[in-house]
């Protein structure tokens, strides 16, 4: 278990010029398969990690104003999809004692997902709700410290 992380959305291509456009919380539990390297007992234990995780985000909104009132034209909402991603997973785990141990990992995300906007663009004839969609791609790295005592 861990703080979801939140990532700011910054725009690319033809959106660039207005740097962030938004943010999102990303919640990804993860099935990871490790092998370590040396014996139980040995004092240095490294390991490699492959497994896959599930993602979903939460809390997606536009916070650019600019770009809300000048490219999108109204008030939006941000709604993403949820998907399957690969995890590779790299670390190493130190025995102090017999009991204390402390362990450090590094896990890469290829992540991609499609975000949905829902617009309510103030034209000159009214009010049109406008629906678009827009790529994520995420490549998060995942860093994880621990320190634990074996009964």
């Amino acid at each position: 278990m861990g703080v979801p992380p939140t990532f700011d959305l910054e725009g690319k291509g033809t959106l660039s010029q207005y740097g962030k456009l938004g943010s999102a919380k990303q919640w990804s539990p993860t099935l990871l398969f490790k092998y370590f390297f040396n014996a139980p007992s040995a004092k240095l234990r490294p390991f490699v990690g492959i497994g896959v995780t599930r993602t979903w985000f939460t809390d997606a909104k536009i916070t650019n104003q600019q770009f809300e009132g000048s490219v999108l034209h109204g008030p939006t909402t941000v709604d993403t999809d949820s998907s399957w991603a690969p995890v590779f997973n790299v670390g190493a785990t130190y025995n102090f004692t017999e009991h204390w141990f402390a362990g450090f990992s590094v896990s890469f995300i290829p992540l991609k997902a499609t975000a949905k906007l829902n617009t309510q663009a103030q034209t000159p004839v009214g009010t049109l709700n406008v629906q678009s969609q827009a790529k994520i791609t995420l490549n998060p790295i995942v860093t994880y410290l621990r320190v634990g005592y074996r009964f």
